[in-house]
């Protein structure tokens, strides 16, 4: 569970945040459907609700599976819900690196691997065609302390493959001929452009 991955990220920061050159990643499944969440998330959307479960919408165009306005209105609440879920466990992990001073010498990437239509464009999910923004226009944050920028948006195109030469270069590791990202450091400092084009599928 969200609470558990979270629980053990923590305690791996509590433990080693006084050491060097470590690397931690907490890969959380949320959001995702089945909308799974506890009552004191849901209830931030939705007091009451007395119809069908709905908490897991099947990738085709609203209203095919008969599910009616209240239903969908359902299912976006609980998604609403397990967004504010997991905006809860990342700022704990932002309160340890505050608690901890490690804003000073600790790179923080967070980021997501597609969006998810929530009849946006008259569709459920994710595997339509076009690739509209909500799906490919995906939230990416990187704080590099070599830098200190914060704050601030970029508009350099970037994927998630230069995730990997970002870290290899923040630890002085020599980054594979063969590895198509492009390390991020110049981004961060300066808005440097890295690619004119990017495919998505």
């Amino acid at each position: 569970s969200i609470a558990q991955t979270f629980h053990h990220g923590l305690q791996f920061i509590d433990d080693n945040f006084r050491s060097d050159n470590w690397f931690l990643q907490i890969e959380e499944f949320d959001p995702h459907e089945p909308y799974y969440v506890p009552d004191r998330f849901m209830s931030l959307y939705e007091k009451e609700y007395g119809g069908r479960e709905f908490d897991w919408p099947q990738y085709h165009k609203v209203g095919h599976a008969g599910e009616t306005e209240e239903e969908i209105r359902h299912a976006i609440n609980k998604y609403r819900a397990v967004v504010s879920m997991c905006d809860y466990y990342l700022g704990q992990v932002l309160d340890r690196m505050a608690q901890y001073d490690l804003w000073k010498d600790t790179m923080l990437i967070v980021n997501t691997d597609h969006g998810f239509l929530l009849t946006e464009h008259d569709w459920w999910g994710k595997g339509c065609e076009p690739i509209y923004d909500e799906i490919a226009h995906t939230p990416f944050f990187l704080w590099d302390p070599r830098s200190g920028v914060c704050g601030e948006r970029r508009q350099a195109l970037c994927q998630t493959i230069d995730i990997a030469p970002t870290l290899l270069d923040y630890f002085q590791v020599p980054i594979p001929k063969d590895v198509q990202g492009k390390p991020l450091r110049e981004v961060v400092a300066s808005d440097q452009k890295i690619r004119d084009y990017a495919l998505f599928g």
